[in-house]
């Protein structure tokens, strides 16, 4: 009997993946009643289909268990759930993202358990656990709270582990680098306390600049900061050249926490309209803007939201559309 658990490549990912690996192999609750190896992949909603051949090799006679994490649902996603379903398998599948709550019906056919919900998918997935008599260590528990922390937007009171989980984080995402997640995930799942990271924070941050075509996402928001123009209480800015190997999705945190304010980020490059918030306004204003036919794709999770706009849709079109949108959603004041 195999258990794979696959997770996305940031902190969320690596940690609901590391919560899993503990419940299964130290503890052996969960998925499987019984102690046994786990394989861990890191994956994307583009990439699933890559991990076909790593199922089916580990599947053999045997019945398979799979766990998929923090990986928002897509066409892809879909295709590999339906080749899976068709092996003796059974799917778990935990997420908080946007398209994963809009496509829940569908999902909900294709799995075996679904868990979708608001907060990190960390977090879901520790809600399981504990549940299930399932108590973490204290680096797991702590790696937890910050991603909660950080998914939420909330100021985090250790910010030394922020920064330190933060720059894991990056350096993973960055740097695309298999064996580098997955020691993470060893590392954090593991039940002895005395085992050390095999990196420290200056040897991550070292890390992240050697990475090719490296971007520094603080940068250009602080370049983009003074052209913020206000809207109610956000500021919205205008990304017209969309820096090359900088995720958009870090350029609009950035902006978020150099501004200290909600904000609506265009990429006219792109076609795609980012909302931060610090509560579930971004979801609504999303959601808001997809009722009004004016997007194609929703994306992101519930404070950072993501839509990819129509081709004939131009900036004053969205402007104004923004400005009814936040009132509707926010009340006259837009608040």
């Amino acid at each position: 009997m195999a258990v794979i658990v696959l997770g996305d490549w940031d902190a969320d990912g690596f940690v609901s993946a590391a919560e899993i690996v503990f419940s299964q192999e130290v503890v052996g609750i969960y998925p499987v009643k019984n102690k046994c190896i786990t394989f861990t992949y890191p994956s994307t909603p583009k990439t699933i289909l890559s991990l076909l051949n790593n199922v089916a090799s580990v599947h053999c006679n045997e019945r398979v268990y799979l766990v998929l994490l923090d990986i928002a649902f897509a066409n892809p996603v879909k295709a590999f759930l339906q080749s899976v379903k068709k092996m003796n398998s059974y799917v778990v599948y935990i997420d908080h993202h946007l398209p994963t709550h809009l496509q829940y019906n569908t999902i909900e056919k294709l799995v075996d358990e679904l868990i979708v919900g608001k907060k990190s998918t960390a977090f879901l997935t520790y809600t399981l656990l504990k549940s299930l008599g399932i108590k973490m260590t204290e680096r797991l528990k702590q790696f937890i709270d910050v991603v909660s922390c950080l998914e939420s937007g909330l100021r985090c009171r250790n910010t030394k582990l922020v920064q330190f989980v933060t720059a894991i984080s990056k350096a993973v995402t960055l740097s695309k680098d298999v064996m580098l997640w997955e020691k993470v995930v060893r590392w954090l799942s593991s039940p002895l306390s005395h085992i050390a990271l095999p990196y420290n924070m200056n040897d991550i941050e070292r890390y992240v600049k050697t990475v090719k075509n490296y971007c520094d996402e603080k940068d250009i928001a602080l370049d983009l900061a003074p052209t913020a123009i206000k809207l109610f209480n956000y500021r919205i800015v205008k990304l017209r050249n969309h820096p090359q190997n900088c995720r958009f999705s870090a350029i609009v945190t950035s902006l978020y926490r150099v501004l200290k304010s909600p904000v609506i980020v265009y990429s006219e490059e792109k076609k795609l309209l980012a909302v931060r918030t610090r509560d579930d306004k971004a979801y609504a204003i999303s959601m808001a803007l997809y009722k009004h036919n004016l997007v194609r794709d929703v994306m992101g999770h519930e404070r950072l939201a993501i839509v990819k706009l129509n081709k004939n849709i131009d900036f004053n079109s969205v402007l104004e559309t923004l400005r009814k949108t936040i009132t509707e959603v926010s009340g006259p004041a837009g608040i």
